[in-house]
């Protein structure tokens, strides 16, 4: 047939050319098949959901739950009730184990772990569209060596000594916000108080991190602002769509340019934050006291190991990712639950009025004071983490519950599994008296952020800043919720109210 077809050279040419294309997608072909099959047979000892298709594996099931605005950790819930606490599932070739019990999450994330994590995932986190995001910050590094370097150099300043200093800041944040919100407080108009908390929570990270002054809280059109939003954007995409950054329709090539050039902007506004930082240390100036200084004199002043400018920017980036869209967030659930359970409202008030008084403003030395606020933080956490989970590549084989589960496989464990009714009866009752002193907690079941030597480094940052700012606002407001709001998620790296906490606010009397 070939050869009938070959009437010059020219089409000879491209008749062998057609036939090796097919010939190398046939081998193609083949390859795929082979590999999927042999991932199957690999974990065919584990418990799997029935899967939409061969190729496919469980992709079509993540579609219909984003379609309907359903997280993913309402997928691995699902999954768990149909299989148990192990299971394995496959999107197209790819596997991920799932563990939902405390031996796995044990094994996985104590702080003697040897698993690391997956670079299929995280290097996600590093680019976006081809543009440098978090590259080696403390979120994506996955060589414990020079994570636990640097974070080695942040702890000091995100102990408990250092945080109780920035209780001032948190309360000059809090006058802003308290102050924009009055003008609105007439009872009748909507606020979305998770968008105002975002931008409140940015100014922190911006004046706290790097003596910054963004004032997005009175400014909801500021340039870094819309900057770290596009940017967000664009990494969900990137995370759960891998394919889009091969889309090249035009729509896509100009959305994924939008994300390129915010990004762009955050680390060239980081670049001159540190390049001037800098040029003060050499001068012998006076520099804000701020965490990123710290970072800098030890580095360039106190002999330890200098970092390359790009990398300093990874944490610049790294540091207004990870500690501005939690904090808002746990907020914003916590005004959520607030707001359909009056008598824990009722409690709360009670004891913020308790420890402020007359005073304006929540002192450092009576932060400690708001315990059960501390129980309703940590109940909101146990709900509604806004960090789903997370996700180890063995070192070696480990058995959980009879499965062993091998040497290089993809394992993730869940927040969530605090909605197990095994671990916490009635999961899905808002309770924060479960959290009250002495309460009993089984271990490794409870981890809104994360557990071991990659624990959220921020944690009591964020808890001492979420005080702060509802002790505040609960002594200046009353909240009732916009009606009809529910409890619809957003799943967007972080999970947020899909609502954004719509709420009337009035002035105390």
């Amino acid at each position: 047939m070939a050869t009938e077809l070959c009437n010059t050279p020219v089409a000879c040419l491209l008749v062998y050319s057609c036939l090796l294309l097919v010939s190398l997608l046939g081998c193609l072909f083949l390859v795929a098949v082979m590999y999927i099959h042999y991932q199957h047979r690999r974990f065919a000892h584990i418990p799997s959901p029935k899967m939409d298709g061969f190729f496919v594996g469980h992709a079509v099931r993540f579609q219909e739950y984003k379609k309907r605005d359903q997280p993913i950790v309402e997928v691995l819930l699902d999954m768990a009730n149909e299989c148990g606490p192990v299971y394995v599932m496959f999107i197209f070739w790819l596997h991920s184990v799932t563990v939902l019990h405390p031996d796995g999450v044990k094994e996985l994330l104590s702080f003697d772990s040897p698993h690391r994590k997956p670079s299929r995932t995280y290097s996600a986190f590093k680019e976006v569209f081809g543009a440098r995001f978090l590259g080696g910050g403390l979120i994506s590094q996955r060589d414990p060596i020079k994570h636990g370097k640097r974070r080695a150099m942040f702890t000091p300043m995100f102990k408990q000594k250092y945080l109780v200093t920035l209780v001032d800041q948190f309360n000059a944040s809090a006058d802003l916000l308290i102050e924009k919100l009055s003008h609105k407080a007439d009872g009748k108009t909507e606020i979305a108080m998770l968008d105002e908390l975002d931008r409140t929570t940015l100014d922190v990270i911006g004046k706290v991190a790097f003596g910054m002054d963004l004032n997005s809280t009175l400014d909801e059109n500021a340039p870094f602002n819309k900057a770290v939003g596009r940017s967000l954007d664009g990494l969900s995409e990137n995370l759960y769509s891998p394919l889009e950054k091969y889309n090249m329709l035009p729509a896509a090539r100009k959305s994924h340019q939008e994300v390129r050039d915010a990004i762009n902007f955050l680390r060239e506004t980081g670049r001159r934050c540190i390049e001037g930082k800098l040029q003060k240390l050499r001068n012998n100036e006076e520099l804000h006291d701020d965490i990123f200084t710290h970072i800098l004199r030890e580095t360039y002043q106190n002999g330890a190991e200098e970092i390359e400018m790009e990398d300093l920017v990874d944490e610049f980036v790294t540091l207004f990712f990870a500690g501005q869209e939690t904090t808002s967030n746990l907020l914003g659930f916590c005004l959520l639950e607030l707001g359909n359970h009056p008598e824990v409202m009722h409690r709360v008030r009670t004891e913020v009025d308790a420890v402020m008084g007359d005073n304006d403003q929540l002192k450092s030395s009576d932060v400690g004071k708001l315990g059960y606020m501390m129980q309703v933080l940590k109940e909101t956490l146990r709900l509604w983490s806004p960090v789903s989970g997370t996700l180890r590549e063995l070192a070696h084989d480990i058995e959980v519950k009879g499965y062993k589960i091998p040497k290089g496989a993809v394992v993730g464990v869940t927040s969530h599994m605090a909605k197990m009714e095994e671990y916490f009866p009635d999961p899905m009752k808002f309770d924060p008296d479960r959290f009250m002193a002495g309460a009993n907690i089984m271990e490794y079941t409870y981890f809104p952020f994360s557990s071991g030597t990659r624990s959220c480094i921020g944690k009591q940052f964020a808890l001492i800043e979420a005080r702060v700012l509802l002790a505040r606002l609960l002594h200046k407001f009353t909240f009732d919720l916009v009606p009809g709001q529910g409890y619809g998620i957003l799943d967007q790296v972080t999970l947020k109210p899909k609502g954004r906490c719509r709420n009337y606010l009035s002035l105390v009397e």
